[in-house]
């Protein structure tokens, strides 16, 4: 139950610690008389009285343990006015009387709610506890118990005189486990143990002044009786008695400061022996033993934890990739000699992931990772081993298995996964996985590897468009080299200048023939393998977190080179430069801006374009690019109807340029389909204030078609080829021509069809 407090007097307790202090410091600065021994009375019997008035305003989290509580401090309290009237009426009474028995009751029911308070910080803190009250205990039986046992009297005498002490070394041990176990912050725990410590004083006290018979009643050790129920008292009334947290560490852990206590506390009473011959070192002997015991007890949980974690997932319980190893070498050693034996790894990432964590807060996503680990150990085998290698990838190891039973078992996976699952909020989640299956039927293999493999298997599987299963195979190997040597290439060319550079494709007004603006276009001069197009080592630098750095080489030659146009001839040309996905954060702006303020170009004469599968997430899109479209910068769609964007969506954004792709232009003189969506394109454009660019224009009769639509600009091997710096200087200087559409008849259809590119062969920007 949560604690919480109700309406009611929250300063009442520090009312009543004021009053009974004070009746207190009355009590023992006037001469003591049997009419002030009703202060010392009155003052204890308040506190069981104080703590259900506690109950009644507060609603603390351990209710028992304050009601066990308030049920000794009435015990307490009712043997303290037995004594009281007693003495009035026959003066001291026999021991033992009624009233003994009422404290020794009043005893254990108060160790037994403190024990109560302090049972939710678990078994730790009460070993803890017995650990450091061994020695204690040790000593009190030579100074006291045995003394005690020693005296004259009858059996019940010395039962009574022996429970004083064992009673308080009981309430020590509780009130140990309580501060050990517990957080301290709170007050009304502070005000409790505080009690609790000034009860074992004045009863250690009364137990000495008993066996040398010079006791007093009135003395400061009445102090430390009336401390304890006033202490306890003020804890009911304190609102945070309603809390009484369990530490971290105590639960499960063991820290340095509290592994020296221990130790300390184990090793007092052998090194006391060695200063001190009591008459019977048997209690000294026991108590040793008892502490080292305990002490090994109380290290077998941490060692225990500590072994489990280093092989486990802490919050799915499933093993991690160290076991994983572990598991997976002997797996291929002990692989049954039969042709259709295997050991198989299924290599699973969770599709979409992320977005859970963004969307609904990390602890749905870990409400998910632990309902996944849990079908995940259904949808296998008894003899399988599913591991959580960490963030949403898993792995499950098959010791036993062939190629048929893989294949069934990554199905039942999926088909496991691909179930419903509600989270606590009632969000209810489809999960969708990728998933790289490795197998092999040789024992020597290397278990890394194969988990490489599973993984790169996984990653084509996700390549391929996620939600599905690809076996891993000697071309995945290949690939997967192929891409870490660029990536590795790669990463050397951007710190060599001039290794990735730039060539510009011209883009034409279509009524006029006028270069119109360039697309910055990337290329790699490769020292081994020539120059490459982009198509070959952008998506690697996308994947691998390089693409940022591309961005900034592509960005600053198009930028520096258009200053070299203008200063040459007088006249800006918008540069066009291609903008990844992956660089949509909000840092992106402001390099963009720097870099424009570095050259001195009018932001207006840059435009970033931005596929539609980047614009996917319009809240990003808005953050990242926002603050450049307000500076000036244009932003064009780029390859508009291949990717996920819709016209609502390009519509809200309102963006500068609607880039048509190429898969809408090729052949749309011969296809009346493609025409029509080129018109629809077209259209929508004008309608928004946007301006079309059509992409890979190869042949002058879908030219033709496309000035016929009202398409502004054009950009494709039929007008130019990519060219360097030079030549879109050559370009600029070029008179305006005829438009094509003002020229019917001198190009037919099918003129030109020679430079007509596959879509494969076309160009590829970034």
């Amino acid at each position: 139950m949560t604690g919480r407090t109700r309406g009611g007097p929250r300063h009442l307790w520090w009312v009543y610690l004021l009053v009974t202090s004070a009746l207190a410091v009355v009590y023992l600065t006037v001469p003591f008389t049997a009419e002030t021994r009703w202060i010392y009375v009155v003052v204890n019997s308040t506190a069981p009285i104080a703590t259900w008035i506690g109950l009644r305003g507060h609603v603390p989290q351990r209710r028992g343990g304050w009601l066990v509580i308030g049920l000794g401090l009435a015990f307490s309290a009712a043997g303290d006015v037995i004594f009281a009237v007693h003495t009035a009426r026959h003066g001291t009474p026999a021991f033992p009387s009624s009233a003994d028995v009422l404290y020794l009751f009043g005893h254990l029911t108060i160790a037994a709610g403190t024990a109560m308070l302090a049972s939710r910080a678990g078994r730790t803190a009460f070993v803890d506890a017995a650990v450091i009250l061994s020695p204690l205990a040790g000593i009190a039986w030579i100074l006291v118990v045995d003394p005690t046992l020693r005296v004259g009297g009858s059996l019940t005498a010395r039962f009574f005189a022996m429970s004083a002490p064992v009673n308080t070394l009981i309430v020590v041990y509780c009130a140990l486990a309580l501060a050990l176990g517990v957080e301290l912050r709170a007050p009304g725990v502070r005000w409790l143990l505080s009690g609790l410590v000034a009860w074992f004083v004045s009863d250690a006290l009364y137990t000495h002044q008993g066996l040398t018979g010079s006791y007093r009643e009135g003395g400061l050790i009445d102090l430390g009786w009336m401390a304890m129920p006033i202490l306890l008292g003020t804890a009911a009334l304190h609102p945070s008695m309603v809390a009484t947290a369990p530490r971290r560490s105590a639960i499960t852990t063991l820290t340095l400061t509290r592994a020296l206590i221990l130790f300390g506390a184990a090793l007092l009473l052998p090194c006391l022996h060695l200063f001190w011959e009591p008459g019977s070192d048997t209690p000294l002997v026991l108590g040793s033993a008892l502490s080292m015991a305990l002490v090994a007890v109380r290290l077998a949980g941490p060692i225990h934890e500590l072994s489990w974690r280093a092989g486990h997932d802490i919050l799915t319980g499933l093993v991690n990739r160290s076991l994983l190893m572990d598991r997976l070498a002997p797996a291929l050693s002990s692989m049954p000699h039969t042709p259709q034996a295997r050991v198989g790894l299924l290599f699973c990432d969770l599709d979409h992931f992320k977005d859970v964590n963004d969307s609904l807060g990390h602890d749905a996503g870990d409400q998910l990772l632990i309902e996944i680990s849990t079908r995940l150990r259904a949808a296998v085998g008894d003899s399988d081993v599913v591991c959580r290698l960490g963030g949403d990838e898993f792995v499950i190891l098959m010791p036993e298995t062939t190629e048929e039973q893989a294949a069934q078992i990554a199905d039942r996976v999926a088909e496991y996964l691909g179930r419903p699952m509600r989270l606590a909020d009632g969000t209810e989640f489809f999960a969708s996985l990728s998933i790289g299956l490795r197998t092999t039927a040789d024992r020597d293999a290397d278990p890394d590897a194969l988990v490489q493999d599973a993984d790169t298997a996984m990653y084509q599987a996700k390549a391929a468009g996620r939600g599905r299963m690809v076996r891993f195979d000697a071309e995945i190997r290949a690939e997967a080299a192929q891409r870490l040597r660029i990536d590795a290439d790669l990463r050397r060319a951007l710190s060599h200048p001039g290794e990735i550079f730039c060539v510009y494709q011209p883009v034409f007004r279509v009524d006029d023939g006028r270069l119109s603006s360039v697309e910055a276009l990337v290329r790699w001069r490769h020292p081994a393998d020539g120059v490459l197009p982009p198509a070959v080592f952008v998506p690697i630098a996308e994947a691998a977190g390089t693409i940022a750095q591309v961005f900034a080489v592509v960005l600053d030659q198009s930028l520096t080179e258009q200053r070299g146009w203008f200063d040459r001839t007088g006249r800006w040309i918008p540069v066009a430069v291609n903008l990844s996905p992956r660089q949509l954060d909000q840092t992106t702006a402001q390099f963009v801006l720097t870099a424009l303020e570095r050259t001195g170009t009018p932001p207006d004469m840059l435009t970033l374009e931005l596929t539609e599968t980047g614009m996917a997430e319009p809240a990003t899109v808005e953050a990242a690019l926002g603050p450049l479209r307000r500076a000036g910068v244009k932003i064009a769609v780029d390859d508009f109807g291949t990717g996920y964007s819709s016209m609502a969506r390009v519509a809200d954004h309102g963006w500068d340029v609607v880039k048509i792709d190429r898969a809408f232009v090729a052949g749309i003189h011969r296809d009346q389909a493609r025409t029509s969506l080129a018109d629809a394109m077209v259209k929508m454009a004008r309608a928004l204030g946007m301006v079309t660019v059509a992409e890979g224009v190869d042949n002058a009769a879908d030219l033709q078609v496309l000035a016929r639509l009202g398409c502004e600009f054009a950009q494709g091997y039929l007008l130019s080829h990519p060219v360097g710096q030079e030549g879109i200087l050559e370009l600029a200087e070029v008179e305006p021509r005829e438009s094509v559409e003002l020229r019917p008849g001198r190009v037919e259809a099918g003129q030109l069809t020679g430079v007509e590119l596959d879509v494969e062969g076309r160009e590829q920007v970034v």
